[in-house]
């Protein structure tokens, strides 16, 4: 019998068809692989093809390695109920001696330090040992489940007793845990890291210490063992422990032909939680090699490829890993690969709202830490976004749902505001994200205004702006020219206005460039010229922020003065909202969705409704961006690009950065990102205004 792995909604699918094939379609040869005794005879793809209404359907269920049958043929490894070691051990010795590209980012002499009190399980003698210095061990990326109170842990109480020879009883160990040692005993590993046993859970201390060294240790692992399959700590590895796997390998000779079933995990298991929960994806990101243990099978994946435990599923180069390896090359800044891997985590789910910064924190660390121009490593993310970043930073947005976004402070004194992306953590109907337009500058400074609020607003104390700092090919190309345009049209204020003394109806874009590039030589200098780098606290509404049930001595409070206009907002027909003027016409749109303010404008135009429906929203801006123009939007584009004295068209649209703000008292929150043509924001009755975000 050959088995194949079938989704619970590909299973109803089937059943419900009344009549329906077994369709094999063969697919293109594969290498003969002498040492093995695979050969060169196709594989197949299996399909279930049923009738749907006038047509067929065909659902994909599995594949099958299709071979000769060859008489004393070597002994190729199968998937059974245990794990086979030999091939991934094979490849994981190989990895170690021959990949050079898997040696880097290792601790301590490749930058990278353990943390103080550092502490690994020695399998062996089955205790903890402090060992900060240590070169070789591996670490655990697992799931702790929903109540994992119950089960082992290193307390105050705990840790002196685990630190005895035999002090770590198999009896009492969480079964996952338990079979990690009995894979690093297999691969002759003698130190296992896991953050239950290795971090003081009950010490504030500690845990702070160790988890802002997350980059250092996952980086640091000679090796990091995925759990993939599992509901909690106490389930165990399938294939290691007494946990069976429930679908094998298996061989049939049909006509001189040998048929294998190639083993595929199911996708809708409720069990492969794994690779749902935020803390596990800083965990494989930032390791060099991983091993992954899911219920159906055991594969090892490195900086240069991924192997499975057995032959059938074939080896799979760096370009088609599943891990997304954190890598700032020469084409990807910091922020972009920022931007990348909080798309991916912020689909994640969390147990505690509170862990949204520590969870991502290795990942933020280890592409700023060498950008902090000094700064100690918890100053540089500001509530989970970059400082030097900041300005691009903000300009996140997701579909959020039902409810408006709101602030939450913790009983343990963090705070998720509603300009951060943590806000919106675990209630967002998908990932954060941010706009694939380019990006010229910042129209506003930003202060963070933490725990002032205790200070006398007479006293004439000011508060620095965040020092925003761009990479040479970040911002984009001819930002210069975009940005002298912003500051011809006031939208930098007078400063910025009196530092240019140039005309689009005299000047071209070259000449806009050189006195740009004249007077500043950078994008940092530039800021600091024409931006204010300060706010007086005198000009802050900061009485106000303590009647509105926000404690500011929590942090996540930040203050602009900033350009705010009104406009409305129109539904599309099935996604987001137009931004439109006053005479209706649409001049820009919201980035995400907002159903709670799509149910109200329904409610509003529903017949019979003494609903008054909102007409006008508040938006300020925030920074420069500009749309490619393609050949089916030039009709609509080309009358809101900026010509120069020459002709010569702008290579993209510029816009306009705008938040949609609502107020509580003096305080206002995020409520969705939008953009608005350059052309037409500079058209509307504009205030500049102190804003104080929270």
């Amino acid at each position: 019998m050959i088995s194949v792995g079938l989704s619970s909604k590909q299973i109803a699918e089937v059943r419900a068809a009344r009549n329906y094939d077994i369709v094999l379609y063969l697919g293109p040869p594969q290498n003969y692989d002498s040492q093995s005794g695979v050969s060169g005879v196709p594989s197949a793809d299996i399909y279930v093809s049923y009738s749907d209404g006038d047509g067929v359907s065909n659902i994909w269920v599995g594949d099958v390695h299709i071979d000769e049958v060859r008489e004393g043929g070597s002994y190729i490894p199968r998937v059974g109920e245990e794990l086979s070691w030999p091939r991934l051990e094979d490849k994981i010795n190989e990895c170690y001696s021959t990949h050079n590209e898997c040696q880097q980012h290792v601790s301590p002499a490749q930058g990278s330090s353990l943390p103080k009190g550092f502490r690994v399980i020695d399998v062996i003698r089955r205790c903890l040992v402090e060992r900060s210095d240590i070169r070789r061990f591996v670490a655990l990326s697992y799931v702790w489940g929903a109540k994992p109170s119950s089960l082992l842990a290193a307390t105050r109480a705990t840790v002196d007793g685990m630190k005895k020879h035999g002090g770590l009883l198999t009896s009492t160990m969480p079964r996952t845990i338990e079979d990690a040692i009995t894979v690093c005993l297999q691969l002759g590993q003698r130190y296992l890291w896991v953050d239950r046993l290795c971090i003081i859970q009950d010490d504030v201390g500690d845990k702070k210490s160790q988890i802002e060294a997350m980059d250092d240790i996952f980086s640091s692992a000679q090796i990091v063992l995925v759990a993939a399959y599992g509901d909690s700590m106490d389930f165990g590895i399938p294939g290691v422990s007494r946990v069976k796997r429930k679908v094998v390998q298996h061989s049939e000779d049909i006509l001189g032909l040998r048929i294998t079933n190639i083993v595929r995990e199911v996708e809708d298991d409720p069990l492969n939680m794994w690779d749902t929960r935020g803390w596990t994806y800083q965990e494989a990101v930032l390791s060099r090699r991983r091993l992954y243990f899911t219920n159906m099978r055991a594969f090892f994946e490195c900086e240069r490829s991924m192997s499975h435990e057995d032959l059938y599923n074939g080896e799979r180069s760096r370009d088609e890993l599943i891990s997304s390896r954190l890598v700032i090359s020469d084409d990807e800044s910091p922020f972009r690969s920022f931007a990348r891997h909080l798309r991916h985590y912020s689909s994640r789910k969390l147990t505690y709202r509170s862990d949204a910064y520590e969870a991502l924190y290795g990942i933020s660390k280890s592409l700023y830490k060498n950008k902090n121009n000094g700064t100690d490593t918890m100053r540089m993310m500001i509530n989970g976004l970059p400082r030097v970043d900041f300005d691009r930073a903000l300009l996140w947005y997701a579909n959020i749902g039902k409810n408006p976004i709101t602030r939450l402070e913790t009983a343990q004194g963090l705070v998720l505001p509603t300009w951060s992306w943590s806000s919106i953590m675990g209630l967002a109907e998908d990932q954060v994200h941010y706009q694939a337009t380019g990006f010229y500058g910042t129209l506003v400074p930003w202060c963070s205004i933490a725990g002032s609020a205790s200070v006398p607003a007479s006293s004439g104390s000011i508060i620095e702006a965040f020092d925003v700092r761009h990479d040479s090919h970040d911002p984009d190309v001819d930002w210069q020219v975009y940005m002298a345009i912003a500051c011809i049209e006031g939208c930098l204020g007078n400063k910025g206005n009196a530092a240019l003394t140039l005309s689009l109806t005299t000047d071209n874009f070259a000449t806009v460039r050189e006195m740009f590039n004249k007077r500043w030589t950078n994008y940092h200098d530039f800021c600091k010229d024409v931006m204010p780098s300060t706010i007086k606290l005198n000009e802050l509404p900061l009485p106000g922020v303590r009647t509105q049930g926000i404690n500011p001595k929590l942090g996540g409070i930040i203050a602009t003065k900033a350009q705010s206009a009104f406009f409305n907002l129109e539904p599309k027909a099935s996604y987001s909202f137009t931004i439109t003027n006053s005479s209706g016409e649409r001049i820009g749109e919201l980035c995400g969705d907002a159903e709670h303010l799509r149910e109200e404008h329904a409610r509003a135009k529903a017949p019979g409704s003494s609903v008054a429906p909102s007409t006008k929203f508040e938006f300020i801006a925030l920074s420069l961006s500009g749309i490619g123009i393609m050949p089916y939007s030039s009709k609509e584009l080309g009358p809101k690009n900026y010509v120069d004295a020459d002709g010569n068209e702008l290579g993209k649209v510029p816009i306009v950065n705008v938040l949609m703000v609502a107020w509580d008292g003096n305080v206002a929150r995020r409520c969705q990102l939008g953009w608005v043509y350059l052309v037409d924001w500079v058209k509307v009755s504009r205030e500049s205004k102190v804003v104080i975000l929270a």
